[in-house]
């Protein structure tokens, strides 16, 4: 486990690091993704952040917080809906006319429901295309400016060590619990086919744990039927007592900021001598997913305290078999179906 102390020093160092780091930040208006924001503005020396959220108007109390935590700092709000596969051309497309590289992407998109499937209007499950289709579209555009980084990294914040066994006939599954499941699985297998072709950039896909951002309440609430009382004693039964115990938000963003910043995590090649902020006295480089002859494949899954999740057979299997590869295919099918809608 990486202790708090040791990433707190480690993000220290990047007030008196390089200025001008470029960032995005996808899914950062609450939750996780605004705690990580925050303590991003907090640490970095005149960062260039772009923020992605459906609503400007609301964002506008954050914006001033990131100017005040950082006024050497520029924060660029873009409103779009992000579970449209048009809307992440548009934005990215956007960004790209401005910038020459991007040093961080953050993606931490998605909500908690047990409501069942939702579509957008270009035929994909909502929860499904925040989790997996809307962001693997922002990293795969967004690869051309990763590149021109000298040290370039990718996090998603999703359920890496949750990994199993899936459905390769249906990547979209009603039930909670297989949805979960396969968007994991997903995740690590489409960085690890990334990575073969982009071994400069890092990619992180990380678990949060159980953080106290309000989010189980939120999801508790969209339970009906059977499910409605069952849900309602919890809210008010175990999560106030849950609470208690959970990662507090603060602490969860300074910890995704030691993930994006760290040279714990190095890609498969690297540019130079610049992998990250040095690693502190006692702290070691991860294990990256995949490991050959001592080599990292660049990939990390992360547990709530930012090492490495423990091996999971099912990925194993699916290495063998080239499911990577498959899993990016049909990633690339669900975005051209998406875009045909849109005509």
């Amino acid at each position: 486990m990486v202790s708090i102390k040791d990433v707190r020093l480690s993000n220290s160092s990047l007030k008196v690091g390089p200025p001008g780091m470029v960032a995005l930040f996808v899914g950062a208006t609450s939750g996780i993704g605004e705690a990580t924001l925050k303590q991003f503005a907090k640490s970095s020396n005149a960062p260039k952040v772009y923020i992605v959220g459906r609503s400007k108007t609301s964002a506008t109390s954050l914006l001033k917080e990131l100017e005040t935590l950082n006024p050497q700092g520029t924060f660029n709000f873009i409103q779009s809906e992000i579970s449209l596969i048009r809307n992440v051309d548009a934005v990215c497309n956007e960004i790209k006319g401005k910038e020459k590289k991007m040093d961080l992407v953050f993606l931490s998109p998605g909500f908690l429901t047990f409501a069942g499937r939702q579509e957008t209007v270009e035929g994909i499950d909502t929860l499904a295309s925040l989790r997996i289709y809307a962001r693997f579209r922002i990293i795969h555009n967004l690869l051309p400016l990763l590149v021109a980084s000298t040290s370039p990294r990718v996090v998603t914040v999703l359920a890496a060590g949750r990994e199993g066994t899936i459905d390769l006939n249906n990547l979209e599954p009603p039930s909670f619990t297989a949805a979960a499941n396969t968007s994991a699985t997903q995740t690590t297998l489409a960085l690890e086919e990334l990575t073969k072709s982009y071994p400069s950039i890092s990619f992180c896909h990380a678990f949060p744990g159980f953080v106290n951002t309000g989010i189980m309440n939120r999801a508790m609430r969209s339970a009906s039927g059977i499910w409605a009382l069952p849900a309602t004693i919890l809210r008010w039964t175990v999560l106030p007592l849950a609470g208690l115990i959970w990662r507090k938000p603060e602490e969860a963003g300074e910890r995704f900021v030691f993930v994006a910043t760290s040279a714990k995590y190095p890609p498969t090649e690297t540019k130079g001598d610049e992998v990250g902020i040095s690693l502190p006295k006692g702290v070691g480089v991860a294990e990256s997913s995949v490991m050959k002859n001592g080599e990292r494949n660049g990939v990390y899954r992360l547990d709530e305290n930012g090492e490495s999740a423990a091996n999971s057979a099912a990925l194993a299997g699916y290495r063998q078999d080239k499911v990577d590869e498959n899993i990016w295919k049909q990633i690339e099918a669900v975005w051209e179906r998406a875009l045909e809608k849109t005509v």
